[in-house]
């Protein structure tokens, strides 16, 4: 069973927690219902050393497959989530992202706005998606269909 991480960046909900996370439960209710295991839950701000340090944390942990990140994706100053993934990203899935900004134009069209990325490292796939609930679930269900697929490659499975 391959474990998931979700990783809410927010300065708002990591100060005040009793804003609710409705990003992050809905990251965790989309993946929980197809077979994927919550391996851990975090609130961070947007800041670039605790967005470094737990993403190389979730990268060393053997048991974890798959870390999604919401928040931090959009054109303010504070939004730098992509420039960090960067740093960590092996091999890039580009189509992910083209395809969450494709699919959510025709509902919101501020969605091109939308910086995530997508990508390889340490063997675990790691994609930051936008920060509100709908943007999370537009992105999950691009995903999710081809989320076995994307581990066999990853494993070395490349049978198709």
């Amino acid at each position: 069973m391959k474990k998931f991480v979700s990783i809410t960046i927010s300065d708002s909900r990591f100060i005040d927690n009793s804003i609710p996370d409705l990003s992050g439960d809905k990251i965790i209710e989309i993946l929980s219902n197809s077979n994927l295991v919550l391996y851990d839950k975090k609130i961070i701000p947007d800041e670039e050393d605790n967005i470094s340090k737990t993403l190389k944390f979730y990268l060393n942990q053997a048991e974890v497959d798959f870390i999604v990140t919401t928040g931090g994706t959009g054109v303010t100053v504070r939004d730098i989530t992509p420039e960090i993934t960067s740093k960590f990203i092996d091999k890039r899935i580009d189509g992910i992202p083209e395809m969450i900004r494709s699919q959510s134009f025709n509902k919101l069209q501020t969605s091109i706005l939308y910086r995530g990325l997508c990508g390889i490292s340490n063997q675990k796939l790691l994609l930051n998606l936008p920060g509100s609930p709908g943007g999370v679930e537009d992105g999950l269900k691009i995903i999710v269909p081809i989320l076995d697929h994307i581990f066999n490659m990853i494993t070395g499975d490349t049978k198709h």
